[in-house]
C-alpha cells in the first residue's frame, strides 16, 4: 500500500505540477532542543467516520516541489515585528487529558520567595483549559542574565499562588534556566499510572518568534501530546487535492516524524523545519482542503482528522505554525484531536489555535494494556519529584 513518504530537499517552488517520489531532508540537521529525554522530567504529578477524502496511508507518494507560489519574504527575521520581546516570555499548552484548567504560577529559584500568579494583563481569566495554549506572558521579574533559575507551577485554576510550594497543590511544577529574551512553551501532558490514577507532566519547548525558513516554505513544528499513543513514537502527514488537469491527483507528504510522546520531532531549531507541503497547500484556493494523520513509526496510522481549510492569511503572514496531536485512542480514553495553531509574527497574534475533530484507526487490543476507561475521571494524588534544570 502507498505510505506518506518524505518531503523534498527544499527548493525554489515554480510552476504548477511536475510532481513525483519524495524523499525527507535530514540535511542542516540543526540541535534539537532539550527535552524530557535530555532530563526534563516533572517534578510533581497529579491525578486528577469522517468524510476523509483520500486517506493518508493509501494516497500516491508524490512531491510537492513545483507548485507556484508567492515569494514575498513576510515573517523573516528581519521583519521589525520579529523583534525579540523586552523580558524572558513563557506560555503553556495545555494537552492534559484528563485535568482540568490550570494557572501558571512562578518565582526565581535563586530565592525564599513565595510563588505568585502571572503579573500580565492578558493571562486567561478562567485559566489554561484542556487543548489550548495561552498566549505568551513575561516573567514577574526581569531576566538580566543568562542562566537565570526560575521556577514555575501549574496549579488547579482559582487556587492561591502561595500554596503552590506545599505538597500535593501543584499539578505539576519543572524549575528552568532562562536568558534574556527568551521564549518558551511549557509542554502540560499527562499519563496513567499503572493503578488507573492520571498525573501531570510538565516538558518545555522552544519557541520562535519568526521563520528561519526560505519564502516557499513554512516553518512547521509538530508535538506528539496524544495520551492514547503515548507509548508510541510518531509520524506526521498532510494531505490533499491538487488543481487539475495534473499528473496526480492527491499529495500526501509527511512532515515531521519519529516524535517522542511530550516532544517535538528531533529536526530543525527548536524543533521546527521548512515544509514546501505547507506553504503548497496555502496557495491553494479557498475550495480544497486539508487532512492530518498521525501514525506509529513502522506501524498502521492511529488517526486521521477531518478535511479543514487553513487560516491562509495567517498562514501566510507568518509562515509558522504548531501541529499538536492530542487526545486518546477513541475506545479506553476520548477520541484523538490535532490541535493547529498558527504563530509567529506578533500581528498573527502568536497564539491563534484550531482544534481539529480526527477519527481513530482501531488497533488490536493486547491483554489489558492501555489505560483504564475511567481513566480521565480518576481521583487527585500527588507525589513530589526530583527537579530538574533546562537552559532556555
Amino acid at each position: 500500500r502507498g505510505r506518506a513518504v518524505r518531503r523534498p530537499l527544499r527548493g525554489a517552488l515554480v510552476a504548477l505540477v511536475s510532481v513525483a517520489g519524495c524523499v525527507l531532508d535530514f540535511n542542516g540537521f540543526r540541535v534539537p532542543t532539550p527535552t524530557r529525554d535530555a532530563g526534563v522530567t516533572p517534578d510533581v504529578g497529579f491525578d486528577a467516520g469522517f468524510d476523509a477524502g483520500v486517506p493518508s496511508d493509501v494516497a500516491p507518494d508524490v512531491r510537492v516541489e513545483d507548485i507556484a507560489v508567492d515569494q514575498a519574504p513576510s515573517g523573516d527575521r528581519g521583519d521589525p515585528r520579529c523583534a525579540p520581546p523586552a523580558n524572558a516570555v513563557i506560555r503553556v499548552a495545555h494537552m492534559a487529558l484528563g485535568i482540568p484548567s490550570v494557572d501558571l504560577c512562578m518565582r526565581r529559584a535563586t530565592g525564599d520567595a513565595p510563588f505568585a500568579p502571572v503579573q500580565a494583563n492578558d493571562w486567561p481569566a478562567g485559566g489554561v483549559a484542556y487543548a489550548t495554549v495561552s498566549q505568551h506572558v513575561s516573567l514577574n521579574g526581569q531576566v538580566a542574565a543568562a542562566n537565570d533559575r526560575w521556577h514555575f507551577a501549574l496549579v488547579p485554576h482559582g487556587t492561591d499562588c502561595a500554596a503552590a510550594a506545599t505538597a500535593g497543590v501543584p499539578v505539576a511544577t519543572l524549575t528552568v534556566t532562562v536568558d534574556p529574551q527568551s521564549q518558551s512553551t511549557l509542554l502540560f501532558t499527562s499519563e496513567v499510572r499503572s493503578d488507573g490514577r492520571v498525573f501531570g507532566l510538565l516538558g518545555l519547548l522552544s519557541d520562535q518568534a519568526c521563520t528561519t525558513c526560505p519564502a516557499n516554505t513554512v516553518d512547521v513544528r509538530a508535538v506528539h501530546a496524544s495520551l492514547g499513543a503515548s507509548a508510541d513514537r510518531i509520524n506526521l502527514s498532510i494531505n490533499y487535492g491538487l488543481p487539475s488537469p495534473g499528473p496526480m491527483a492527491f499529495v500526501n507528504v509527511l512532515f515531521a516524524n519519529n516524535i517522542s510522546y511530550g516532544q517535538t520531532a528531533p529536526v530543525g531549531g527548536a524543533g521546527y523545519d521548512c515544509d514546501t507541503a505547507w506553504r503548497a497547500a496555502a496557495a491553494l484556493s479557498d475550495a480544497y482542503t486539508v487532512q492530518f494523520a498521525a501514525e506509529a513509526v513502522s506501524t498502521d496510522v492511529l488517526a486521521r482528522s477531518e478535511r479543514v481549510g487553513l487560516k491562509v492569511d495567517l498562514l501566510l503572514r507568518s509562515r509558522m505554525a504548531t501541529v499538536f496531536f492530542i487526545g486518546g485512542d477513541g475506545v479506553r480514553t476520548p477520541a484523538p484531536e490535532f490541535l493547529l495553531c498558527y504563530e509567529g509574527a506578533r500581528d498573527a497574534g502568536m497564539t491563534v489555535c484550531d482544534r481539529i475533530a480526527a477519527a481513530a484507526v482501531p488497533r488490536p487490543v493486547v491483554g489489558d494494556a492501555g489505560a483504564p476507561a475511567d481513566a480521565v475521571d480518576a481521583p487527585a494524588e500527588a507525589d513530589a519529584g526530583p527537579e530538574d534544570d533546562v537552559l532556555l
